[in-house]
């Protein structure tokens, strides 16, 4: 494989004017993987959570595919490190039963001080 030097690669942006139009099903699944992972460095255990908007594109990523209602919940300690991302609920096509006890029961167990909750709006 052709190397590149490394000032070419952290000034090019190989994706700049591609429209989600242009790719296939195939790729446009690899885009999502690969956004996946570059999203889970930056948010691995122990990562803190710096903005409103990274934790979005984060959060979107994970929920906005799914075919039903799910809440999810951020677990962060006390410098707003990342714990974990679980699905506590699912439910159906337009709502999802949330406990708060058990919401308040999870980050417990977890020694989280913070948690963000989160719910997506299922593509109909």
């Amino acid at each position: 494989m052709k190397q590149r030097s490394l000032r070419l690669v952290e000034t090019e942006n190989r994706f700049a004017g591609l429209e989600p139009e242009e790719l296939n099903e195939s790729e446009a699944g690899s885009v999502m993987d690969l956004a996946l992972r570059v999203l889970a460095a930056r948010h691995r255990k122990g990562q803190a959570i710096e903005n409103p908007e990274q934790t979005q594109a984060y959060l979107r990523l994970h929920l906005a595919e799914r075919p039903s209602e799910v809440f999810a919940c951020l677990y962060l300690d006390t410098r707003h490190r990342l714990i974990a991302l679980e699905e506590l609920f699912q439910g159906t096509i337009d709502g999802a039963s949330v406990h708060p006890r058990e919401v308040v029961r999870r980050a417990i167990q977890v020694n989280a001080a913070a948690l963000i909750m989160a719910h997506n709006h299922p593509l109909c």
